[in-house]
């Protein structure tokens, strides 16, 4: 039942999420290959008076434990790198040193269960960690299934572990018919399918939180797009004003940026964009915005602050980027960059998020037309 059900399982897997882009895709590719891996073992298992020892009882342990070691690793997948995780495969593979010597060297069944239960809890352990360490607070649903799902199976070892280890009967197989089989037995039957409910819905939860992403992010370079850069400025202008909270808005130009487009190409340009950004986000704070307003234009919405710290963040960051030289081919000279940035204030203006746009581009363009690499603020009159 075990080995059936789990083939099912990484077929079914296989058919309905394959078609997943990362990170879901390359998390459901491990989390099927642990299900494989684990219906052969229980295949393995299942034969053993059929099959040699070696084939029954160290390549089926070593299954198992290979198997228990994808799911720790798939669930990491879902939000980092788990490529060159090796620390679950390295745990698994030291279940060969155990059943060796407990099936051949100095054979005792109770041991072999107790080592092999031990890893196995070890990973499970793993796999508990890795669903609740990625998980927002509160916790989703989907996490705590699937954590729990770890968990139970964990106590559950351990009770085996203490059991086999003091019982007066001694197991004289690995599959002999105890009540105490039964149940571990028939529990790793069952928590493939519950953790894979969990964990699908992990991928869906991980796949519509990236079409958020999307619809809320520049593409290019991961700022805000202009359409949600507006409804939070929106927001955060109304706090500010319900609360009495000075708040200021930047307005950053990348400098000669159709000079750097004509000179090296649309693909230096975009690495000119991105960088910028990604040195404007290290400088501000998490409650900071950056969003991308057209072009080579982004606004900062800086929230309780006023236009003498707002001038020094923008100094702050007009030398940051003054510091980044972009190198645009190995061995090629560094590219310098600048940005020209107009300072404007919620003030007696009104509460209106274009209103400061339109103060702030004004500052802007005179420091363009000031000799650009420069921070421009005050009240700039309208005409």
């Amino acid at each position: 039942m075990a080995a059936g059900i789990t083939a099912m399982l990484a077929l079914c897997l296989a058919v309905t999420l394959r078609r997943y882009r990362a990170p879901v895709g390359e998390a459901t590719t491990l989390w099927i290959r642990g299900t494989v891996l684990q219906s052969l073992a229980w295949f393995a298992l299942c034969l053993r008076d059929d099959v040699p020892d070696l084939v029954s009882v160290l390549l089926g342990n070593l299954l198992i434990c290979l198997a228990y070691a994808e799911y720790p690793r798939a669930l990491r997948a879902l939000h980092a790198d788990a490529r060159h995780w090796y620390v679950p495969q390295a745990i698994a593979v030291w279940v060969l040193v155990p059943v060796v010597f407990f099936t051949w060297i100095a054979p005792s069944v109770p041991m072999r269960t107790v080592a092999t239960s031990a890893v196995v809890l070890i990973l499970l352990v793993l796999g508990a960690r890795e669903a609740v360490c990625t998980s927002p607070r509160p916790w989703p649903t989907s996490h705590r299934i699937t954590a729990a799902t770890f968990l139970v199976g964990a106590a559950m070892l351990l009770v085996r572990i203490g059991f086999e280890s003091w019982n007066p009967l001694p197991l004289t197989s690995g599959v002999a018919a105890t009540p105490m089989q039964s149940l571990t037995f028939g529990y790793l039957t069952l928590a493939p399918v519950i953790a894979t409910f969990g964990f699908v819905l992990m991928c869906s939860e991980t796949t519509r939180a990236e079409f958020e992403k999307l619809a809320a992010t520049d593409p290019l370079t991961g700022a805000l797009n202009r359409r949600m850069l507006e409804q939070l400025a929106h927001s955060h202008i109304s706090h500010a004003m319900r609360h009495g909270h000075a708040l200021s808005v930047l307005l950053l130009d990348a400098d000669h940026f159709k000079d750097i487009n004509d000179a090296h190409g649309h693909d230096v340009g975009d690495q000119v964009l991105q960088g910028v950004v990604r040195v404007v986000q290290k400088q501000l704070r998490p409650g900071d915005l950056i969003g991308r307003l057209g072009g080579e234009e982004f606004v900062v919405i800086l929230s309780e602050t006023d236009a003498l710290e707002a001038t020094q963040v923008a100094e702050r960051l007009r030398g940051a980027v003054a510091d980044l030289d972009l190198e645009v081919n190995e061995g090629s000279t560094p590219l310098a960059l600048s940005i020209s940035i107009g300072v404007a204030t919620l003030g007696d203006h009104g509460p209106d998020f274009h209103e400061l746009l339109r103060r702030a581009d004004r500052a802007m363009y005179v420091a363009k037309r000031g000799g650009r690499n420069r921070v421009v603020t005050g009240e700039i009159p309208l005409v």
